[in-house]
C-alpha cells in the first residue's frame, strides 16, 4: 500500500477526542506543577523576608545601644573640652581647679570609634536578597539609612584622625604641659591606666605639670586653647551626628516593626 495512503488511514482512525483530552490533561499537569513550584518559592521567599526583617530589627536595636554609649562618651568629652578651654582662655587657674583641668586635658586624648551593626544588610546586598523585601518604600528607606550611616561613620573617623590623633594628642604629649593621668571616660582604658599606674607606683599630679608654671602671656596657653577648641568641636559634631543617627534608626526600626506586625501578626 502507498505510504501516503497508510498515513491518511491512520490519521482517520485516530480518536481525536481522546488525543485532545490527553493533551489538555498534560498541559493542566504542567500548569499545576508550575503553580505548585511558584507557591513553594513564594512561601520560601516570604519566610526568608520575615527572617531578614527580624534580623534587621535586631541590628537596629543593637545600634541604638551603641549610640547610647557613644552619646554618653561624646557628651563627657564635649564637657571636658569646654571646661579646659575656659580655663586656658583665662590663663590663671586657681590651685584647687588645676587637677580637674589637667584631667580634662588628658581625657580629651581619648576618642571612640563608631561601628554600626550591618551584617544583615551586607548579606542582603551581597546575595541580592534585598529584593525579598516586597515593600518597595521600606526597602528604599533601609538602603538610604545604611548609605547615609556609612558616610557619617567615615566623616567621624576622618575627624577623629585629623583633630584627635594628628592635631591634639601629639601636641599634648610632645609639649609635656601636663603629665599623664588615668583616663576617666573609657572604662577599658581606665582599667589599663590604673593597672599601669599601680605597677609604676605613681601617676600625674599638678606639681608635675609645666602648664601651671607658665607666665600668663606665654604662647602655650593660646596654642593649647586653640587645639582644645577644635577637639571640642569634634566631640560636639559627633554628638549631633549621633543624635541624628539615633532618630534615623528609630524611624527605620518603626517601619520594620510595622511591616512585621502587618504581614505576620500573631
Amino acid at each position: 500500500m502507498n505510504p501516503a495512503r497508510r498515513l491518511a488511514e491512520a490519521v482517520r482512525e485516530l480518536r481525536w477526542a481522546q488525543v485532545v483530552l490527553e493533551l489538555m490533561l498534560l498541559i493542566a499537569g504542567i500548569l499545576i506543577a508550575l503553580a505548585v513550584d511558584g507557591w513553594i518559592d513564594d512561601r520560601r521567599d516570604e519566610r526568608a523576608e520575615r527572617r531578614y526583617l527580624e534580623l534587621l530589627q535586631r541590628d537596629l536595636d543593637s545600634n541604638l545601644g551603641v549610640l547610647a554609649e557613644t552619646l554618653e562618651f561624646e557628651e563627657r568629652q564635649a564637657a571636658a573640652a569646654a571646661l579646659a578651654y575656659r580655663a586656658l582662655r583665662a590663663r590663671t587657674v586657681p590651685a584647687q581647679d588645676r587637677e580637674a583641668v589637667a584631667a580634662a586635658l588628658n581625657q580629651l586624648t581619648a576618642r571612640r570609634t563608631l561601628r554600626l551593626a550591618r551584617a544583615t544588610y551586607t548579606d542582603m546586598l551581597s546575595t541580592g536578597n534585598l529584593r525579598l523585601i516586597r515593600n518597595a518604600a521600606l526597602r528604599d528607606r533601609v538602603v538610604d539609612f545604611y548609605e547615609r550611616a556609612e558616610r557619617t561613620v567615615l566623616i567621624r573617623d576622618r575627624n577623629n584622625q585629623m583633630f584627635v590623633d594628628q592635631m591634639y594628642m601629639p601636641h599634648l604629649l610632645d609639649s609635656a604641659l601636663v603629665s599623664p593621668r588615668v583616663s576617666r571616660n573609657l572604662p577599658a582604658i581606665s582599667a589599663t591606666d590604673r593597672d599601669f599606674a599601680s605597677r609604676v607606683g605613681q601617676a600625674g599630679h599638678v606639681d608635675d605639670d609645666r602648664l601651671w608654671r607658665l607666665p600668663a602671656d606665654a604662647p602655650e596657653w593660646r596654642v593649647l586653647a586653640g587645639k582644645v577648641w577644635y577637639r571640642g568641636i569634634t566631640s560636639q559634631g559627633a554628638l549631633e551626628q549621633s543624635r541624628q543617627l539615633e532618630q534615623d534608626i528609630r524611624a527605620v526600626r518603626e517601619l520594620v516593626a510595622g511591616e512585621l506586625a502587618r504581614r505576620w501578626a500573631r
